[in-house]
C-alpha cells in the first residue's frame, strides 16, 4: 500500500530566527515522589524511628526528609523540599534538646544559598536561617548540638575576610531559634571548603574539631581545631602521601584522639584511615588499595566494644564499595563489598542503634538502583531495609499518541521493581502522568526505544535487556489487559534491540537488534502480532554493523535504515535496505570526512520520495543529509556545536511548513543540545536550545530536561511533545512541549497511515487539523485521472487529531487526502 503526504506539506519557511532564550515548556518531570540518593547519616529518635534526608526526589524533586520506622519497615516522607524552604540536602539531621530535628539544606531558601531548618517528628518545617553567601557563607554542611544547646556547622562556600568576599567556607553558630553567628571564615592556608558529611566534632576539651576537603600547605586538605567563641588553630596540613581530601567528620575516640578518613591518597590514590592528637601529631592507621576499598568519603563511627567502623564509597570485590572494622591500632577487617543489590557508595555514617547494630544509608543500588536503608550487624551481616524508588528515569525514547489523544512512551530506568524501567501515559488535557508498567527483567528491561501503535489500539516494544537469557525482548501492551510477552532474544536470533518496531504491508512488525544474529553484529527480524520471530538478515560488517535505528518502510515496500558501525569505508556506519524476504543491500558507507559517521537515528521518508537522516558524528558535531533510494547521498548541513547543537542521536519528523525538525543531544548556546529545522535542500535554523545544570549548585536543573535523544512527535495540537533524558526538577529527565511553531494549515495533514491484514488490508490513517472541525476524507487508486472518492466525514476532536479506519483497502496502491 502506498502512503501519500505529497500535496500536504507547505513550502518551508525560515519564521522561526535563531535563538539563545528560546527553551522548550516542561510538560513533566520524572521525580522519586519518596526521595532519591540519601546522602545523609541517620538519627534514632525517642520514639526509635529513623530520620534522615534525601539530596533529590520528592515531590518537587528537591530532596527529602523521611522516618524510617524499623519495626514495621515503613518509610514516611515526612517533607518535600520545594526550593523555598529550601532544596538538596546533602547531609543529615541533628536531634536537638526540645525533641525536634535541626538540619541543614544545600541550596534553596530566600537567596538559593541554602537553609537551616527546624523539623519536628511529625513532619512539620520552619525554616530557622537563610543563607546569602559573603559571611553568612553558603551551601552549609550537617550541625552538630553544642552543650551550649546551640548548634555548630560549617559552609562549603562564602566567607569574609573584614574586606573581601573570599569564599573558602565559614564555621557558624546558630541557636535553636535561628540567630546565626559566623565564628570564621577560611582563608585557603588554613583550610578550603568543607565538604561532604563533614559535621564538626566535640573534643574532651569543649573545643570543635572538623576538617576541609581542600586547602592548606599543600592545598590536599586540613584538620583544624576552633573554640566555641571562634579561635581557628590549623592542626594538620595533608600532602597525599598520608592523605588527601577528607570528606567526612571526625570520630571522637576513647582516648581522646580523633579518628578520621581521606577519601584520596596514599600509594594507591584509594584513601587512609588516620587518627590525630588534638595537637595536631596526625598518626595515618591504613591504607586502602582498592580490593579492600577505595574512597572512604563517610565518617567512622565507634562501636561499643572500642573499635571504629566505616565504608567506601569505591572498591571491594565490584568495585561498590565496602564496610570495615578498624582498631586504634590500625588492624584492619573489611567485612563486606557493597552491590546493586544490597546498596552502592555508601558515604553516610553508621548510625549506632539501640539494638546494637548500625543503620545507613547508600545512595545507589536497591530496587529503583536509587538508594535505600539498610542495617548491618558489626560482623557484616546486612540486611536491606528500604529502597527509594522512582516513577521512571531518563527517557530516551520519542513519545507515541494513543488512540485516546494520549501520549505514550517508556523510561530506560527507574519505576520500583528494580530500576529496569517502565511505560508511562501522560494526558494532554492536564498533563497528569500515570505509570502503566514497571519493567522488572524476566519481563524485560532498560527498554530504549518507544512504543509503536496497533490497529486496535495497542502498543508494540522492545526492551534491550531483561528476558530469560538478558538478551532484550518484544512485548505488547494494551491499557486494559496489561503487558504480554511476545518474544524473547537469545544471540542466535539476535540481542539488545535498541529501536522499536514499525509495521509492513504485510501487517508483521520488523526491527533490528544491536548485537546477536550469524556475526553478533546485529539482526533484521520480523515477527507477528502473536510473537513468531524470524530473523530475516544478518549484518557482517561490510554490509553493516549494529544498528540502533528503527526501520522505515519505503514506496518500493523495502525497508530502508542505518547502522552505527559497520560498511567498507572504515566503519563508520551504513544506509541500507533490506526486503521482506531478507535480500540485504548496503547503499552508503560514511566515512567521517565527506559523509559523516556513525548514525543513530532512523531515516524518515520524504515527500519527494528521498529519505533524511542524521549523522551524530565523531571527528565532527554530525550532520543532516538526503538519500535516494538507489544510494545517491547529500550532506545538507554540517552542525556547528555552538550554534546548532552537536551529536543528532535522534531521526528527523516532518511538519506542515515542510521543513523537518530534530533534536541534538549536545551543544547548542547553554550545552544542553538544540532542537533544529531544516528545509529539504539544507537551509538550517537553530530553534531552541536546552540548557544544562546550573554550575553555581551541584544539582540545579534547568526544568525543561536537556540531552534529548529521542524524535519529536506532533501532538495534534499544533505543537511538538519529546523527552529528554536527563534535567527537570528531578534531575531524571522529562517530557516537554515545543510551540511557536508554524500552524497547521486548514485542510489538515495525514500524520500516519498504518496498514495491516491482506485481501483486503486494514489502513488506519490519522489526521492533524483544526480542533473541532469537520473533514472529508477522500482515496483514489490513480493519481492520473483526479478522480477521488469519499470515504468518510468526521470532526477532529478538541486536540485537532482523528482517527480513521479503511477496512476496504483491495486494491494494490491506494492514495488518500483530507478536504475541509
Amino acid at each position: 500500500m502506498k502512503h501519500l503526504f505529497a500535496g500536504l506539506f507547505f513550502a518551508c519557511t525560515l519564521a522561526i530566527a535563531r535563538s539563545q532564550t528560546l527553551q522548550p515548556e516542561p510538560v513533566f518531570a520524572f521525580v522519586g515522589t519518596n526521595g532519591l540518593t540519601p546522602q545523609g547519616d541517620l538519627v534514632q529518635a525517642a520514639d526509635g524511628n529513623f530520620y534522615g534526608t534525601t539530596s533529590q526526589g520528592g515531590t518537587n524533586g528537591y530532596g527529602t526528609v523521611f522516618k524510617f520506622t524499623p519495626f514495621t519497615g515503613a518509610l514516611t516522607t515526612l517533607v518535600s523540599f520545594n526550593g523555598t524552604n529550601g532544596s538538596y540536602p546533602r547531609s543529615g539531621l541533628t536531634l536537638g534538646n526540645d525533641g525536634n530535628l535541626y538540619g541543614t539544606t544545600y541550596d534553596g531558601g530566600t537567596n538559593n544559598a541554602g537553609t537551616v531548618f527546624r523539623v519536628t517528628t511529625s513532619g512539620t518545617l520552619v525554616t530557622l536561617f537563610n543563607f546569602y553567601g559573603w559571611e553568612s557563607g553558603q551551601s552549609p554542611n550537617g550541625l552538630v548540638l553544642g552543650a551550649d544547646g546551640n548548634f555548630y556547622g560549617t559552609t562549603y562556600w562564602g566567607g569574609f575576610d573584614g574586606e573581601n568576599y573570599v569564599n573558602f567556607g565559614t564555621v557558624f553558630k546558630i541557636t535553636p531559634g535561628g540567630v546565626l553567628t559566623t565564628l570564621t571564615s577560611f582563608a585557603g592556608t588554613n583550610g578550603d571548603n568543607p565538604a561532604g558529611d563533614s559535621k564538626l566534632t566535640f573534643g574532651y576539651d569543649g573545643n570543635l574539631y572538623g576538617v576541609t576537603y581542600r586547602g592548606g600547605a599543600s592545598n590536599y586538605g586540613t584538620v583544624f581545631k576552633i573554640t566555641p567563641n571562634g579561635t581557628l588553630t590549623s592542626l594538620v596540613s595533608f600532602n597525599n602521601t598520608n592523605g588527601a581530601y577528607p570528606r567526612s567528620g571526625l570520630a571522637l575516640g576513647k582516648d581522646g584522639q580523633l579518628y578520621g578518613t581521606t577519601s584520596h591518597g596514599g600509594p594507591g590514590d584509594f584513601g587512609t584511615i588516620f587518627k590525630v592528637t588534638t595537637n595536631g601529631a596526625l598518626t595515618t592507621l591504613f591504607y586502602f588499595n582498592n580490593s579492600n576499598g577505595a574512597y572512604p568519603v563517610g565518617p567512622l563511627t565507634l562501636s561499643t566494644n572500642g573499635n571504629f567502623y566505616g565504608t567506601t564509597a569505591g572498591g571491594g570485590s565490584i568495585g561498590r564499595g565496602t564496610m570495615f572494622q578498624i582498631t586504634t591500632n590500625g588492624a584492619m577487617t573489611s567485612l563486606l563489598s557493597f552491590n546493586m543489590t544490597i546498596g552502592a557508595s555508601p558515604n553516610s555514617r553508621l548510625t549506632l542503634a539501640s539494638d546494637g547494630n548500625f543503620y545507613s544509608t547508600a545512595p545507589g543500588g536497591g530496587l529503583g538502583g536509587y538508594g535505600l536503608v539498610f542495617e548491618v550487624t558489626t560482623n557484616g551481616g546486612l540486611s536491606t531495609l528500604k529502597s527509594f524508588v522512582c516513577n521512571g528515569a531518563n527517557p530516551n525514547a520519542a513519545l507515541t499518541v494513543g488512540t485516546d489523544g494520549n501520549f505514550y512512551g517508556t523510561t530506560s530506568a527507574g519505576g520500583d521493581a528494580g530500576g529496569w524501567g517502565t511505560i508511562f501515559r501522560v494526558k494532554k488535557t492536564d498533563n497528569s502522568f500515570t505509570t502503566l508498567l514497571n519493567f522488572g527483567g524476566l519481563n524485560g528491561g532498560t527498554p530504549y526505544s518507544g512504543l509503536t501503535l496497533g490497529s486496535s489500539g495497542e502498543f508494540y516494544g522492545t526492551t534491550y535487556q531483561g528476558g530469560i537469557s538478558n538478551y532484550g525482548t518484544i512485548f505488547k501492551y494494551t491499557t486494559n489487559k496489561g503487558q504480554t510477552m511476545l518474544a524473547t532474544f537469545y544471540s542466535t536470533n539476535g540481542a539488545n534491540p535498541y529501536a522499536g518496531l514499525i509495521f509492513g504491508g504485510d501487517g508483521n512488525l520488523y526491527g533490528t537488534t544491536y548485537r546477536g544474529g550469524a556475526s553478533n553484529l546485529g539482526t533484521v527480524f520480523k515477527v507477528t502480532t502473536n510473537g513468531l520471530l524470524t530473523v530475516i538478515a544478518s549484518f557482517s560488517n561490510t554490509n553493516g554493523a549494529n544498528p540502533r535505528a528503527a526501520l522505515t518502510l519505503g514506496n518500493d515496500g523495502a525497508f530502508y535504515g542505518t547502522t552505527e558501525n559497520g560498511g567498507t569505508n572504515g566503519g563508520w556506519g551504513t544506509v541500507y535496505k533490506v526486503t521482506t524476504n531478507g535480500v540485504l543491500t548496503s547503499l552508503v558507507s560514511f566515512d567521517d570526512n565527506t559523509n559523516g559517521a556513525a548514525p543513530y537515528g532512523a531515516l524518515v521518508l520524504g515527500s519527494d520520495g528521498n529519505f533524511y537522516g542524521t549523522t551524530s558524528g565523531y571527528s565532527s558535531d554530525g550532520t543532516v543529509f538526503r538519500v535516494t533510494p538507489a544510494g545517491i547521498i547529500t550532506t545538507l548541513h554540517d552542525l556547528d556545536s555552538y550554534y546548532d547543537g552537536s551529536a543528532p542521536y535522534a531521526g528527523l519528523t516532518p511538519w506542515v511548513d515542510g521543513c523537518f525538525y530534530g533534536t541534538t543531544t549536545w551543544g547548542g548556546y547553554n550545552g544542553g543540545g538544540t532542537i533544529f529545522k531544516i528545509t529539504p535542500s539544507g537551509q538550517f535554523t537553530s530553534v531552541a536550545n536546552f540548557n544544562l545544570a546550573d554550575d553555581s549548585a551541584e544539582y540545579s536543573f534547568y526544568p525543561s530536561g536537556y540531552y534529548a535523544n529521542a524524535a519529536l512527535t506532533p501532538g495534534g495540537d499544533g505543537n511538538f511533545y519529546g523527552t529528554a533524558t536527563d534535567g527537570g526538577i528531578g534531575g531524571l529527565g522529562t517530557v516537554f512541549r515545543m510551540s511557536n511553531l508554524p500552524l497547521l494549515p486548514p485542510g489538515g495533514i495525514i500524520s500516519s497511515v498504518r496498514t495491516s491484514g491482506s485481501n483486503p488490508r486494514t489502513a488506519t490513517l490519522t489526521w492533524l487539523g483544526m480542533t473541532n472541525t469537520p473533514y472529508i476524507l477522500q482515496y483514489t487508486t490513480n493519481l492520473t485521472t483526479g478522480l477521488w472518492l469519499n470515504l468518510s466525514t468526521n470532526f477532529s476532536d478538541n486536540t485537532g487529531a482523528w482517527t480513521n479506519v479503511d477496512a476496504t483497502a483491495t486494491n494494490s496502491q491506494r492514495f488518500y487526502r483530507l478536504k475541509h
